[in-house]
């Protein structure tokens, strides 16, 4: 039992730097999304747990002003599990397991989804976020009532501040030549020099865009150098040869959207989306239906399969390391009255405003009901290091403990009510590009 009241149910899925567990709230008898903390090197503590408290005070407000982002409820420290965040429960699956099941995605289908997606970094660069690690992992998918799917955005463990308009304790800022997020995601000036701007998640928007319609990255490669090389000489196959038949006006959106010089391309995310919309024709011209009520879900409505991938707090990517990085721990501060008092305050901002139409909810998404406890999906691992030049293999990770988790079997007994044992790992690092 974490914090007295958290039941952990079944492990969600493992990254380098956190771990996320299906959860039972005894106080509100429903399911959340535990993600806890997992150290890494001893130099980089301090830094890890600053970045875990700014993600929890972002997602707890930015869940709030848009149903298109995975919120955070509370947050906190337990003596045996660590650092903890109590997150929205996505009952469905990631984007990039639907790919992994169905293959390539309608085109109509991926243009109601990028809106939702689209709205959600609106509102975050609007307040002056950027994400920095949009990819299919983390956009996780759950069906409404009517059987269509809603796009939730996780993962704001790297995000970026550009102007401080939320009230956070905001991390210290990445060090001039660190490059933070997943490879073949990253932008041509990123790669360069960790330049980030809403431009950046733009760009790994459109990257998510071109999976989705044809199951194949645009800049591919055998190593993360190769594929660094690809995205700096805009070396990608035509859409054409990848899905036949998809609209053309497609490949000229993708033509701006992955042109080399930031000012060719889409000035912001609202008309990248219109865009795409209007390239694809009039299949996709309904509006995305907007976000249900809050009501009690029940397990008759979802798919088997639940998660949140919400682990990627990201990976450095260096290529310069400071030479003064602080070397002590910290024990992380109990964030829980500062991201429930955030949360407050996002609410009481936004009540006396009438909704404009269009608008997404603002009201968190109740959680379901208990249900059948979903089928784990094998995690993905975490992002590859890489740079803007070639870099040695890093060396293999150490492995993880055997003992370090403990998973109930299907069919076993019940749990005791006590945590799985949690093993803090200092050094275990996973990755893969994709």
């Amino acid at each position: 039992m974490v914090a007295g009241r958290y039941r952990l149910v079944h492990p969600l899925g493992q990254g380098a730097m956190g771990e996320v567990w299906c959860a039972h709230d005894s106080v509100r008898r429903f399911e959340v999304a535990l993600k806890f903390l997992v150290l890494p090197r001893q130099n980089l503590a301090i830094d890890a747990m600053e970045r875990f408290r700014f993600e929890a005070q972002v997602a707890a407000q930015l869940g709030r002003k848009t149903d298109f982002i995975v919120t955070v409820h509370d947050a906190g420290e337990d003596p045996e599990a660590g650092p903890y965040l109590v997150m929205e429960y996505v009952r469905g699956r990631s984007l990039r397991q639907l790919i992994h099941e169905r293959g390539p995605v309608p085109a109509a289908e991926l243009a109601a989804l990028l809106r939702q997606i689209g709205e959600a970094l609106s509102v975050a660069h609007g307040l002056g976020i950027v994400h920095r690690d949009i990819k299919p992992s983390n956009i996780l998918l759950r069906e409404g009532r009517d059987g269509r799917l809603r796009a939730k955005v996780a993962d704001f463990g790297i995000a970026k501040w550009i102007r401080q308009d939320l009230a956070a304790d905001f991390p210290r800022q990445t060090a001039e030549g660190v490059v933070l997020g997943t490879p073949g995601y990253l932008s041509p000036e990123h790669t360069c020099d960790g330049h980030a701007d809403p431009q950046l998640d733009m760009w790994a928007l459109a990257v998510v865009a071109h999976v989705a319609l044809t199951g194949e990255q645009p800049f591919a490669g055998r190593t993360i150098a190769d594929v660094l090389a690809s995205i700096l000489e805009g070396a990608r196959p035509p859409l054409s040869t990848l899905r036949p038949g998809a609209p053309p006006a497609l490949e000229t959106w993708f033509a701006r959207a992955f042109a080399l010089d930031p000012a060719e391309r889409f000035p912001s995310i609202e008309p990248m989306i219109s865009a795409f919309v209007a390239a694809v024709g009039p299949s996709a011209a309904p509006s995305a239906p907007a976000p249900a009520a809050p009501v009690r879900r029940t397990g008759l409505h979802l798919a088997a399969a639940g998660l949140v991938v919400a682990l990627g707090l990201g990976l450095v990517l260096t290529t310069a390391l400071s030479s003064q990085r602080l070397e002590a721990t910290a024990e992380l501060r109990v964030i829980r009255g500062e991201v429930l008092s955030a949360a407050r305050g996002a609410l009481v901002a936004q009540a006396p405003a009438a909704p404009q139409a269009g608008a997404a909810s603002t009201a968190p998404a109740a959680g379901p009901a208990t249900a059948p406890p979903p089928v784990p999906q094998p995690p993905e691992p975490a992002p590859l290091p890489a740079a803007a030049r070639a870099v040695p293999t890093p060396p293999a990770p150490a492995p993880r403990p055997a003992a370090a988790r403990t998973v109930r079997a299907p069919g076993a007994p019940a749990s005791t009510g006590k945590a799985p044992a949690r093993k803090r790992d200092a050094g275990t690092q996973k990755s893969a590009i994709f």
